[in-house]
C-alpha cells in the first residue's frame, strides 16, 4: 500500500485532471431575434395580485409558446396557441399583441388591427407595453398603406 502522502498527491492530481474535463457547458438554445419583446405576465386593470392566478399562469405559458412560434416564423401555429392563451385569460394584453403581430406577418391587416386594438386596451396601464402596442399600430397602418399602394 502506498504511503498517505502518495494517496494525497494522486487525489490532487486527479482533481486537477478532472476539473478541466467538464469543458464549457452549452447555454440555452438561441432563438432568432425578431425584435419582439419577451412575454411577461401583465395584470388587467383593477385586479389585485393576479400573478398567482392559475388562469393567468396557464395563459402566460401559452403566450410564451406562441411567442416562440412567432420567432420561428410559424405564424399559423402561433395564432392557434395565442388564441387559446387569450381564451383562457381574456385580459392577456401581450397575447393580443402577439396575435396582432402574427396576423400582420400574414398580411391580414384587418385582424392585425383588431387584435392590436385589444392589446392597446388591455395594456393601457403598462407604459412599456402600451408604447409597444401603439408602435405596432403605426406599423400595421404603414404596411396596410404600402400594400394598397402597390
Amino acid at each position: 500500500m502506498p504511503p498517505k502522502r502518495v494517496w494525497g498527491f494522486l487525489l490532487i492530481a486527479a482533481m486537477i485532471a478532472f476539473s478541466g474535463c467538464a469543458g464549457k457547458r452549452p447555454g440555452p438554445a438561441k432563438t432568432p431575434d425578431t425584435g419582439l419583446p419577451a412575454p411577461e405576465i401583465v395584470g388587467t386593470p383593477g385586479d389585485s395580485d393576479t400573478t398567482n392566478d392559475s388562469r393567468m399562469a396557464a395563459s402566460h405559458n401559452l403566450t410564451t409558446q406562441g411567442y416562440r412560434l412567432l420567432q420561428k416564423n410559424d405564424y399559423d401555429g402561433a395564432i392557434r396557441v395565442l388564441e387559446r392563451a387569450v381564451s383562457v385569460n381574456t385580459g392577456n394584453g401581450p397575447g393580443y399583441f402577439y396575435l396582432a403581430q402574427a396576423w400582420l406577418e400574414k398580411d391580414n391587416f384587418q385582424l392585425a388591427a383588431r387584435f392590436n386594438q385589444l392589446a392597446i386596451m388591455y395594456l393601457r396601464n403598462h407604459p412599456t407595453w402600451s408604447q409597444r402596442a401603439r408602435t405596432q399600430k403605426e406599423k400595421i397602418q404603414k404596411r396596410k398603406n404600402n400594400a394598397s399602394g402597390s
